[in-house]
């Protein structure tokens, strides 16, 4: 009788922090990815380019697009056990900010308030400077209401620098849009405490 096959193992994590590890994306990925990122609280400050409502083959596409990058920027975060529990990602910059690159993450609802947001971004923040030498700035914007999120920015040790007034428009609601900055001349360290709401403006 022929061996029944076993699932590929996914990839090695590139960080590992004392709340999660943070890894490439699998096929193995979709499902719980579907299920996680099917949730109006957490398109709620995403760019419109996170579909709600998120089916498997939105899924199936993010996995594939994440896993087939060059170089990868795109990742699952993961819980210690290895469970699915959210994404974190850049954007590089173009022109002459293309030494500056945007940071996205969210986290599943069933994590959230266990410290895994902030945890995953300030080791995420440190791999990226260490990764890309020439970068030179990570950074994030959110929603005025999304005061979660920016503490989980805070405690990654990025720094707030300004406001855009009433500059995002989102399900019927004008909002102000906060923008963070990690400048790899200036490292902070965060506390990776516990958060309730993470998620920032970013596709997945």
């Amino acid at each position: 009788m022929a061996a029944i096959p076993t699932p590929r193992s996914p990839p090695a994590p590139i960080v590992t922090t004392d709340k999660c590890f943070i890894r490439g994306f699998a096929a193995r990925d979709v499902g719980p990815l579907a299920a996680a990122a099917n949730h109006a609280e957490i398109s709620m400050y995403m760019t419109n380019r996170f579909p709600h409502p998120y089916t498997a083959e939105n899924a199936r596409f993010w996995v594939d697009f994440a896993a087939g990058q060059s170089p990868a920027v795109n990742f699952a975060i993961c819980t210690p056990d290895g469970a699915f529990a959210g994404s974190i990602g850049l954007t590089p910059g173009k022109d002459v900010e293309y030494r500056t690159w945007e940071v996205g993450y969210w986290v599943a609802r069933e994590h959230w308030g266990k410290g895994i947001a902030a945890s995953a971004l300030a080791a995420f923040t440190a791999w990226a400077f260490h990764e890309f030498p020439d970068l030179l700035r990570i950074e994030a914007g959110v929603h005025g209401e999304n005061a979660a999120s920016a503490r989980v920015l805070e405690r990654a040790g990025y720094v707030r620098e300004g406001v855009r007034r009433k500059a995002v428009y989102k399900r019927g609601q004008v909002r102000d849009y906060i923008m963070y900055g990690f400048v790899r001349e200036e490292p902070r360290e965060g506390s990776g405490e516990e958060e309730e709401l993470p998620s920032t403006e970013k596709t997945a």
